[in-house]
């Protein structure tokens, strides 16, 4: 958009508001500088108009203001209250902890472990033809365990037995 001068011949006087070629209707440009004017200030149909996420939002904050300034608590979120018990159970936890550095150290390692084993898992899959072996011998896998474990009811009692042993030995120990 190029800006317009006025004419020569003095048909259009500098305060005069030209017209921008090019655009659907007349925009009114600012006296003599060439520069175009301002747009008109938004009316009281903002709404309508379909700029509501601004217009929401200012009033929602607006509603917080005035909730505070007059001394009523804001609305409370119902997941609050479970993640203030859940912070302070962990807190509770972590203070019963005596060797702080291990459990610390543990969790790094484990997080380590964890990202680096996507990251191989990521990189086979991205190969040709390991994915659908792998898919393979994976069912595959299953498919002998439930035969061996889950299949007839002797093994599946002795299994879940095992089960039921290993579980005594985490939680005694």
């Amino acid at each position: 958009m190029a800006p317009t001068a006025p004419a020569a011949t003095g048909a259009a006087s500098p305060a005069a508001p030209a017209v921008v070629k090019g655009e659907g209707k007349a925009a009114a440009r600012s006296a003599g500088l060439g520069l175009p004017a301002l747009p008109p200030l938004p009316g009281l149909g903002l709404a309508a108009q379909g700029q509501t996420r601004a217009a929401s939002f200012c009033k929602r904050l607006a509603r917080n203001v005035v909730a505070m300034a007059a001394g009523e608590p804001p609305a409370p979120l119902a997941a609050n209250e479970e993640l203030t018990e859940f912070v302070n159970a962990l807190k509770q936890e972590w203070d019963r902890i005596e060797d702080k550095y291990a459990v610390t150290t543990l969790a790094v390692a484990a997080t380590l472990g964890m990202w680096s084993a996507g990251g191989v898992v990521s990189a086979i899959d991205r190969l040709p033809v390991v994915p659908g072996l792998m898919e393979a011998v994976g069912i595959g896998y299953t498919g002998w365990f439930a035969y061996r474990n889950l299949l007839f009811k002797p093994d599946r009692v002795a299994f879940f037995a095992k089960v039921r042993e290993v579980y005594e030995d985490i939680i005694s120990g």
